[in-house]
């Protein structure tokens, strides 16, 4: 019997194949466009770049963009190659709106704007969110690409998410409305970004968004450990222990009800 998650049906990309191209474009323009930015090379969203905050992730945590945009351009090719894909069409657009809006937000950040880069990047927030909402709540045919979706977008999805709090932190000190060195007010930042995450780790039950998530929240804390910021280290601690706890929970209740 069909469940209520599944209720809205999919399309089948062979019938969607100009859009289906569309995200596999978007998907490469995302890689190459830091190479062409006017002020030189770009960089990805959510890099840390701008203020300097606590709560930027370790350098190397950044590392990741490099695993998600080749999955995304993965899970492009596998639509297109294969006849027998069926996929919500909601979401094919879902993915052409979070890719070009990482490559605006490249050329942006090559501008040195927080408020600009902030403005693409909840875009981006916005797309991945709607594309797990949609993940979640359709059947994507066959297994592999299923399979193939929920780990690349998830993935892609959770670092979103951990980066719109990033970004949006710096543009709160590029306004002048926060100090960039006050602690306070960044843990309430690590608070409401873990919440965000348990919430639709819980509704999604995608384990590559919540991985995506941990990732971010362990480089919070490395950053904290190299700053010495113990207020910074136990946050993320305990951010990173309640969001683990969460996704235990939402495969558990997979098991139970798969899909």
């Amino acid at each position: 019997m069909r469940t209520r998650a599944h209720a809205q049906e999919p399309t089948t990309t062979a019938q969607h194949r100009p859009l289906a191209w569309a995200v596999l474009t978007t998907a490469v323009l995302q890689v190459v466009a830091p190479a062409v930015t006017i002020n030189g090379p770009g960089s990805s969203p959510g890099d840390g770049a701008g203020a300097e905050l606590l709560i930027t992730p370790v350098g190397w945590a950044f590392s990741i963009w490099g695993v998600v945009y080749t999955l995304a351009i993965v899970q492009a090719l596998s639509a297109l190659l294969s006849s027998d894909v069926r996929v919500s069409r909601r979401f094919q657009v879902d993915q052409v709106v979070l890719y070009s809006a990482a490559v605006l937000w490249i050329f942006m950040a090559a501008l040195d704007s927080s408020t600009l880069t902030f403005l693409a990047l909840a875009v981006m927030f916005v797309a991945a969110l709607d594309g797990v909402l949609t993940l979640a709540r359709t059947t994507v045919e066959p297994r592999r690409h299923r399979i193939i979706s929920r780990t690349a977008f998830g993935l892609f999805a959770g670092w979103v998410s951990a980066a719109f709090f990033l970004n949006l932190s710096t543009a709160l000190v590029g306004w002048g409305l926060v100090d960039a060195d006050a602690v306070a007010w960044q843990l309430v930042v690590v608070a409401v970004a873990t919440a965000t995450l348990v919430g639709f780790v819980l509704t999604t039950r995608l384990p590559a968004y919540a991985a995506a998530g941990l990732w971010a929240l362990a480089g919070i804390v490395v950053t904290g450990v190299d700053d010495g910021t113990l207020a910074v280290v136990v946050a993320g601690a305990v951010a990173a222990a309640v969001l683990a706890t969460a996704t235990a929970v939402a495969l558990r209740r997979s098991a139970v009800q798969p899909g």
